[in-house]
């Protein structure tokens, strides 16, 4: 009987001592499967009210000179690329024929001038002798009727030349601004008019960019907004600030087009480079996500993440999200202030993981 009661006894120690160490082994792989992982906070901050698209660069101001006379072009002054003045001759055209007029009317004006003088002297004289009973009146008058025929004659020359004169302008091809050419259409021996343009001289001391914003934000896109540049051949990024805005949509794009006004005093700034541009038209609050814990569901655009529960277990949360601003993107749904996000060890995690946050 003793005998039997010993068995007994170290049977029940035995199952003990199984039973502690089923437990520490249960203990081990619960602690095994608990995932470490790092965690930051949703808060909310402050996103730009923007959008972000290409951009044109062009003049503020840009002269398109179109000869107005038509001719062989006989001296070409400037080239591409030269800086120019305003009133500076660019080009010359054939002016011999209007050179040859002039000389015929100064010709013609110099021999009216001659006469005029001898009809002066005479209407003198003539008045003299009339006042003497010398002469009759009716000679007096003959005389002083082509003494004021002759300077009409006179009037008419002088006017004539000058006219011609101004034409003669006309040849000289001149800048009307200060610039740099950026175009040349034609060269010396060509034949210049027709309205066509023989040069372009664009003034770079200023560019200005002609972008675009969609009709949801041309209405809050006020003049003095503030715009970024961002010029990739130049490694340049300019802030500026809005300096018009369309207040009409252009139908096909569902855009309004915004000019930016840039100061360009060394010209490195071109016309026809690229860039991009960012029209901030205000700003507002919003919950914000490290975009560290983001996750997207293969071939979808949909997000989610995990979060820390109160169990301290891992829970999925699927999001929308919006703007993004540097490493944070903003919450429409699924997150608010408060949560907190796992943005390391997301890869081991499904609903219900046990975690460990570390610090």
């Amino acid at each position: 009987m003793a005998g039997k009661l010993s068995r007994m006894k170290w049977m029940s120690v035995a199952l003990i001592l199984m039973m502690l160490a089923c437990g520490k082994q249960q203990a081990r792989v619960e602690k095994k499967e608990t995932v470490p992982v790092s965690v930051v906070e949703v808060k909310s901050m402050v996103f730009d009210i923007s959008e972000e698209r290409t951009g044109e660069i062009v003049p503020v101001t840009r002269a398109i000179v179109v000869p107005t006379v038509t001719g062989v072009i006989t001296k070409m002054k400037v080239n591409i690329g030269d800086s120019v003045s305003k009133g500076q001759v660019l080009a010359e055209v054939d002016h011999r024929a209007v050179d040859q007029q002039l000389i015929s009317l100064r010709g013609a004006t110099g021999a009216v001038d001659a006469k005029l003088t001898l009809l002066k002297a005479d209407e003198v004289r003539f008045q003299r002798l009339f006042d003497q009973d010398a002469v009759s009146r009716h000679r007096l008058e003959s005389i002083q009727a082509e003494l004021k025929a002759t300077g009409e004659t006179r009037k008419q020359l002088e006017g004539q030349y000058n006219a011609l004169n101004a034409r003669l302008a006309d040849y000289f091809i001149e800048s009307p601004i200060n610039g740099q050419i950026s175009r040349r259409t034609l060269d010396t021996g060509s034949v210049a008019g027709g309205g066509n343009p023989l040069f372009v001289v664009d003034d770079l001391s200023r560019v200005k960019v002609v972008t675009s914003v969609g009709e949801k934000l041309l209405p809050l896109t006020k003049k003095g907004a503030k715009a970024v540049v961002s010029i990739p051949a130049l490694t340049r990024i300019l802030e500026a600030s809005v300096n018009a805005v369309s207040s009409s949509v252009d139908p096909a794009s569902r855009s309004g087009k915004v000019e930016i006004v840039l100061s360009n005093p060394d010209g490195s700034i071109r016309p026809g480079m690229f860039c991009k541009v960012k029209i901030v038209a205000g700003s507002n609050d919003a919950p914000a996500v490290n975009r560290d814990g983001l996750l997207r569901l293969p071939a979808t655009g949909v997000y989610y993440c995990f979060i820390v529960g109160n169990d301290k277990r891992a829970m999925k949360r699927m999001v929308k999200l919006g703007r993004i601003q540097g490493n944070m993107q903003e919450v429409l749904k699924g997150l608010v202030p408060g949560n907190r996000v796992i943005i390391r060890g997301m890869g081991l995690l499904k609903t219900g993981t046990p975690i460990t946050v570390q610090k």
